[in-house]
C-alpha cells in the first residue's frame, strides 16, 4: 500500500488504490477509484465511467412559447409566493429587435395563451434576466448593442412597481456602456447570471470592461449596487474587482453573481490572475466572497477553485447559488483540460461548508453528478426551501435536461439524484407556432441558455429554441447554406415522472 493509501484509507478499494499525483486546488486531491469517506468534507470525485443511457420518453409537447407570433430569444423565468410567475425576453426578429417583453402567467403558464405580455421599447435588446424584490415586483438586468460604441454593450436597468402589464408603469434608464470578453456568438447562445436583487429588493451586477469610451481608463471587472432611483446612472456604486499593476488588469470571463444573507455577496468568475505585486497566478475559476458593506473593496477576499477547462461548443459554464445560512452552492460544466484525469466535460456539484475562501480552495469540495459526458451545459442551479439543489441544463443532443438530489448532497457516497430529460426535440417542434420554409430542409432544434424556477409544486423552464435548416444560399440558389430560422423563448415543465438514469 502506498503512503497516500494509508495516509488516506477512504480511497481504497477491491480494486486496488490509485493515486494521481495531482495537487488540485480543492486542497490535496485523491482520486482514481476510491471515493471519500460519508464525512461531508470528501473532495471532488473522479467522474464514473461509462455514459447514461436515456430512458424511453413521450414524444409530446410539456410547454408553451411565451410569445408564439413573434421570433423571440433570451428567456428568463422568476417565481413568487404570492404574484406568480414573471418572464422577460427580448425580440429576435427584424420587426421586434428593439423590443424588451415582460410577461406574467394568468392561468396554465406551460399552455398556449396562458402568458399576458407588455413590450418595452429598448434599443438593440439582446440579452435579459428578472429577478423579484421581497413583494413579487419585477426588476429587469438588459443588455444591448451599444447605441453609442462600436463592439460595446449597454446595460440598462428596468423597474416596475404596480400594473405592469401596462407598458406606462415601467421605468427603464442605461446604466454603463461596457466592452467585455464575451462574443457576440457566446452572447447569443449562452445565458448570463451576473444580476442578483439583495434582501431588500436592491438591484447588483457585475460587468467586466475592457475600453474606455470617455474620460479615463475603465478597466477591470466591477461589482454596481444601487439602493434608490436605480434607473438613474448616478445612483450606482462601481466597485473594481480586479488586481491591476501598472497598466496591467486581470481579466473575468463569464462573472456569476449570487447575494446571500445580511447583505453578502458572492461571485464565480474564470480569472486570468495575478497578484498585487503584479506576479502571475494560476488561471482559472475562482471564487470571491464579501460578507457585508460590498461597495468597498477591502471586504472582498477570493480563492481559485479549479481550472474549469476550456472550449466554446460546449462551453465551460456554471451557476452559483447560496444557502439560507450563507454557504456557497455551484453547478460547473466543464471543458477540456481540467485539472485532474477523468473531469473533461461532465456537470459537478461543489461547494463549501466553511471559511469558504482560505488559501487554495482547501475547503472547496464536489463531484461529479453523473449525467453524462458532454451533458450539461448552461447548468442554472436553484436551490429550494430546503436548500436541496436542483440544476436544468442543456445536453450533448441540444436537448433540455433537469437533475436533482433529494439527500445528503454534500456526501457524494450517499447523496440521492435524479435526472429527467426536461423535453425533447421533438416536443418542441410538435408545439412550433410556424412553419419553416419549404426550400429548407434538414432542420436541427438546439435548446440554448435554461432559466430555473422551484417551487413546492414543480420546478419550471424557460428557455430558447434555435432552429436552423439546410437553405437554398441567398448568393446561389444551386448551393445550399445552413441559416438560423427561427428562435423561440419557451417555458416548459419537466416529466418528472419519466426518469433518465443516472
Amino acid at each position: 500500500m502506498t503512503k497516500e493509501c494509508e495516509r488516506y484509507p477512504e480511497t481504497r478499494r477491491s480494486t486496488g488504490c490509485r493515486v494521481l499525483s495531482i495537487m488540485l486546488v480543492f486542497g490535496l486531491l485523491v482520486m482514481g477509484m476510491g471515493m471519500a469517506a460519508s464525512t461531508g468534507k470528501e473532495k471532488l470525485a473522479q467522474a464514473p465511467s461509462g455514459k447514461p443511457a436515456p430512458a424511453a420518453l413521450a414524444n409530446q409537447a410539456n410547454g408553451a412559447y411565451f410569445a408564439a407570433d413573434n421570433a423571440t430569444t433570451s428567456a428568463s423565468l422568476a417565481g413568487h409566493s404570492a404574484t406568480g410567475l414573471h418572464a422577460a425576453f427580448v425580440g429576435f426578429g427584424q420587426d421586434n429587435q428593439d423590443t424588451l417583453y415582460y410577461a406574467q402567467c394568468m392561468r396554465e403558464c406551460t399552455e398556449d395563451g396562458g402568458w399576458a405580455s407588455v413590450e418595452l421599447r429598448l434599443p438593440a435588446a439582446v440579452k435579459v434576466q428578472i429577478a423579484l424584490t421581497p413583494s413579487g415586483q419585477p426588476r429587469i438586468l438588459v443588455v444591448g448593442s451599444s447605441i453609442e460604441f462600436a463592439d460595446a454593450s449597454d446595460h440598462y436597468f428596468a423597474e416596475c412597481d404596480r400594473s405592469c402589464l401596462d407598458a406606462s408603469n415601467w421605468k427603464v434608464g442605461r446604466i454603463v456602456s461596457t466592452l467585455d470578453s464575451l462574443s457576440s456568438t457566446q452572447r447569443a447562445r449562452l445565458p448570463e447570471r451576473n444580476f442578483a436583487l439583495d434582501s431588500e429588493g436592491r438591484p447588483r451586477f457585475v460587468v467586466a470592461d475592457t475600453f474606455s469610451p470617455a474620460g479615463p481608463a475603465h478597466y477591470g471587472s466591477f461589482y454596481l449596487s444601487c439602493d434608490v432611483t436605480c434607473t438613474e446612472p448616478g445612483h450606482w456604486t462601481e466597485t473594481n474587482l480586479a488586481n491591476q499593476y501598472g497598466a496591467e488588469t486581470e481579466s473575468f470571463i463569464y462573472p456569476v453573481l449570487a447575494l446571500g444573507p445580511n447583505g453578502s455577496a458572492h461571485l464565480l468568475a474564470s480569472v486570468h490572475a495575478f497578484d498585487t505585486d503584479g506576479a502571475n497566478l494560476k488561471d482559472g475559476l475562482y471564487y470571491y466572497e464579501c460578507p457585508a458593506n460590498c461597495a468597498q473593496r477591502s471586504q472582498w477576499q477570493r480563492t481559485r477553485i479549479i481550472f474549469q477547462g476550456s472550449g466554446s461548443d460546449p462551453s465551460p459554464t456554471w451557476s452559483l447559488a447560496i444557502t439560507s445560512d450563507g454557504r456557497p452552492r455551484a453547478a460547473l460544466f466543464t471543458g477540456l483540460g481540467v485539472d485532474a484525469e477523468g473531469l473533461d466535460q461532465e456537470l459537478l456539484y461543489i461547494y463549501c461548508q466553511e471559511t469558504c475562501t482560505s488559501k487554495g480552495g482547501a475547503n472547496w469540495f464536489g463531484y461529479v453528478i453523473g449525467v453524462g459526458t458532454g451533458v450539461g451545459e448552461s447548468p442554472e442551479l436553484k436551490l429550494d426551501s430546503r436548500n436541496m439543489p436542483h440544476v436544468a441544463y442543456t445536453t450533448d443532443v441540444f436537448e433540455l435536461g433537469y437533475t436533482t438530489c433529494e439527500f445528503r448532497c454534500e456526501d457524494q457516497d450517499d447523496a440521492a439524484w435524479s435526472a429527467h430529460v426536461g423535453e425533447m426535440a421533438q416536443g418542441a417542434s410538435a408545439d412550433r407556432p410556424r412553419a419553416s420554409p419549404s426550400s429548407c430542409e434538414g432542420h436541427l432544434l438546439h435548446a440554448m441558455s435554461p432559466s430555473l424556477v422551484v417551487s413546492h409544486v414543480s420546478p419550471l423552464i424557460a428557455y430558447d429554441i434555435s432552429i436552423e435548416g439546410n437553405c437554398p444560399s441567398k448568393a446561389d440558389d444551386e448551393l445550399t447554406q445552413r441559416y438560423e430560422l427561427w428562435r423561440g423563448a419557451r417555458v416548459v415543465q419537466p416529466d418528472l415522472t419519466r426518469p433518465r438514469p443516472l
